[in-house]
């Protein structure tokens, strides 16, 4: 059979799993003596090929044509002792393993167009080789075992770049009569005896090795049965013949094949019609879902565009907030605060005598009406007691014998009631304690700047946990821009709650010391005018009376973000003389300079303050209403329905339209602790007394702050 050494089919489109499939089942079925597994695409030996060589009793194993570097992966090569043929051309061999002596009987071994860059020394055991084809490959030289191969007619070792000798044992390789060589490259032997042929080279090889050398013709005619073939005709007639059978079988298995494919074509004949059917159901339903899956992409894409533009407007409001902040924080000197404060000591003193003057009159009252109780309790006092001593004079007369006995029960009474008494009196030096914390909780409620502190700590608060929600979403969306500049944000917005948590604190200790100099003046005022010991009670009752009558109220009603750009503006103080028009917008849009003179802002800039912190805040509203009335009109993109528009307030740009993210740690409660200095709000309350880091930067975490938004 003539062999093909070079080049590869390289089909497009081909199944080689299909192909090696029918392949292996051929050389299980068909009885001769060839095992051919060439151009399947293999990268290794197919897993137990060698034992089905040696099972079936295979002769020749074609693997040429494929993407192999190693014979492992096939078995054990002992089990290929009857392997006479063995074809491994147009693959990526190295090397080969030493075990290729294995093959006893091989007379047939084509290597060409690999990589081979050595020939295993093992190869001289394969003494009934015969022809050897190791062209097209990178050879340097060749074992000295090569002058075992004392059968070997045709040797190639074309396009071998690298080899420019042959040894000096090949001139015992005396059946060589073909050996085909590249004249220009060789050094040993010389070039000039290249040229002469195979007789020329042989002979050379044998004066340097110092043998005689005897052409193969001298040999068969000096021992015709030891240099004859083993078997009747050469390799290439017998595989000629084992080619010829191997295309009458496969014809044969053909034409069976094309009887079973009509039955086969009788059946699927009947299959087509139901497959057909299914088929058009199957790319119907196909249709649809893939028409679906493309609305649902169209609607997460508007979502996720609509996500990003939300994140973007409430880091612009975060940015202006935080100028607006540090402004506000930068501009505030000693001498404004202190001229503020003494301002706020007036305005409370003066609240304080309109409250007194009221509470005296009320006092009266009560006084009067405590009276009348007294005389009218002390009348059926008397009544009870006439009552009692005539009774207790008849009983006497009458019941002589129990006066000792009830005697007795009423000393036992009266002891019980010195109990009661005493415990009396500790409970009341308990609740004047409770009064006294209670005129300091509600002292501290009405007092306009710890009410500007606590909305400033909001403010501050809710932008530091807007800002973690944003970095969580951007890690989320693998946004990473910008991330430098909000964590820049986060230690500004940090260190300016850390300011506002201390003037807490400080305004906290200054009501404390006022509470204390009433206290003082409590003492000074009983020993001069002789009171009872209800001085908390009078002067909660002062402090409840002083406050104006919608500003309970306030708290409760109070538009967070008209609350916030009055922060901002910082004039959160003067909300309580503002309390009369927060009942509704028009009131609002009506306050002018003149009222708020007269409603008590004396200070010309707080006025300024005011009305500009009001304009902004009717211009927001106004702003949210008209895009409101826009998405109400939008329709929806791929649907009749028009989707309800999001509450006014989410659009307004308020601290409290960004919820608090999920824990970070626990994912299960939300988010309420800021760490500082980083200003990360990412976990709960449980979760942050478990670390020591931050689980977003990583950063060492110095104070813990609760935060409560509004």
């Amino acid at each position: 059979m003539p062999l093909n050494l070079f080049g590869k089919k390289g089909s497009k489109g081909i199944d080689y799993k299909a192909r090696l499939e029918h392949k292996l089942y051929l050389a299980r079925e068909n009885p001769e003596p060839v095992f051919d597994l060439s151009d399947c695409d293999l990268k290794t030996v197919p897993s137990g090929i060698y034992s089905l060589c040696r099972v079936f009793r295979k002769e020749a194993l074609y693997l040429q044509e494929n993407h192999l570097s190693s014979l492992a992966g096939g078995g054990s090569l002992n089990d290929l002792t009857l392997l006479q043929i063995l074809d491994l051309h147009s693959n990526s061999f190295v090397h080969l393993p030493n075990e290729i002596g294995c093959l006893k009987n091989l007379r047939v071994l084509n290597l060409s167009s690999n990589q081979l860059k050595l020939l295993p020394d093992s190869i001289g055991q394969l003494e009934r080789l015969h022809i050897l084809n190791a062209s097209s490959n990178h050879l340097k030289a060749l074992p000295k075992s090569m002058g075992n191969l004392r059968r070997l007619k045709q040797l190639d070792l074309r396009n071998n770049k690298h080899l420019q000798q042959l040894p000096a044992s090949l001139a015992q390789a005396n059946s060589l009569s073909e050996l085909m060589l590249d004249h220009d490259r060789f050094t040993h032997p010389p070039a000039n005896v290249v040229e002469q042929g195979v007789v020329a080279i042989m002979q050379f090889l044998a004066e340097e090795l110092g043998v005689e050398y005897s052409s193969p013709s001298e040999l068969r005619a000096e021992s015709p049965e030891q240099l004859r073939p083993d078997s009747v005709m050469d390799w290439e007639e017998k595989d000629r013949s084992f080619q010829e059978q191997k295309q009458q079988e496969l014809l044969s298995l053909e034409r069976d094949m094309e009887e079973h494919q009509k039955k086969e074509l009788q059946l699927q004949t009947v299959r087509k019609s139901n497959t057909g059917r299914l088929l058009e159901d199957l790319i119907e339903q196909q249709n649809r879902l893939e028409s679906e899956i493309h609305r649902i992409q169209q609607d997460r894409e508007v979502e996720r565009l609509k996500l990003i533009n939300h994140l973007q407007e409430v880091e612009k409001t975060a940015d202006s907030m935080i100028s607006q902040l540090m402004a506000l924080n930068a501009s505030r000197d000693s001498k404004q605060l202190q001229q503020l404060l003494e301002m706020e000591q007036q305005e409370e003193q003066q609240l304080l005598n309109i409250a007194q003057a009221q509470y005296q009159s009320y006092q009266r009252k009560d006084v009067i009406n405590a009276m009348e109780a007294l005389l009218e309790e002390e009348c059926l006092r008397e009544k009870k007691l006439r009552e009692y001593e005539e009774g207790r004079a008849e009983v006497t007369r009458t019941l002589l014998s129990q006066q000792m006995e009830s005697d007795r029960q009423l000393e036992e009474m009266l002891n019980v009631q010195g109990q009661v008494q005493t415990q009396l009196v500790g409970r009341l030096q308990k609740d004047e304690e409770l009064q006294r914390a209670a005129v300091g909780a509600l002292l501290e409620r009405s007092d306009a700047r710890c009410w500007s502190l606590v909305h400033q700590v909001a403010i501050v608060e809710s932008q530091l946990a807007a800002l973690t929600a944003v970095e969580m979403e951007r890690r989320k969306l693998e946004m990473s821009e910008q991330m430098m500049e909000l964590s820049e944000k986060r230690v500004v917005l940090s260190a300016l709650l850390m300011d506002l948590l201390a003037q807490q604190a400080e305004r906290r200790q200054q009501l404390l010391n006022t509470l204390t100099e009433m206290e003082r003046r409590r003492w000074v005022e009983e020993e001069a005018e002789n009171q009872d010991g209800d001085f908390w009670l009078r002067q909660y009752q002062r402090l409840l009376d002083s406050r104006p009558t919608n500003l309970m109220e306030l708290e409760r009603t109070l538009d967070p973000l008209l609350a916030n750009h009055l922060v901002l503006a910082g004039v959160i103080h003067c909300l309580p003389f503002l309390a009369r028009w927060l009942g509704s917008t028009e009131d609002l849009q009506n306050i002018t300079e003149d009222k708020l003179r007269e409603a008590g802002v004396t200070l010309h800039e707080n006025r300024a303050a005011i009305l500009q912190a009001i304009k902004l805040y009717l211009e927001e509203q106004e702003i949210a209403s008209r895009k409101l009335q826009e998405e109400a009109e939008t329709p929806r993109p791929g649907s009749a329905v028009q989707p309800s528009a999001p509450p006014a307030d989410d659009e307004g740009g308020g601290v409290s339209t960004m919820p608090t993210a999920e824990c970070v740690v626990c994912m299960d409660d939300k988010c309420e602790v800021i760490f500082v200095p980083c200003g990360h709000m990412c976990t709960c309350i449980k979760c942050a007394e478990l670390v020591q880091e931050c689980p977003m930067c990583r950063s060492q975490i110095e104070r813990k702050i609760r935060a409560i938004l509004p």
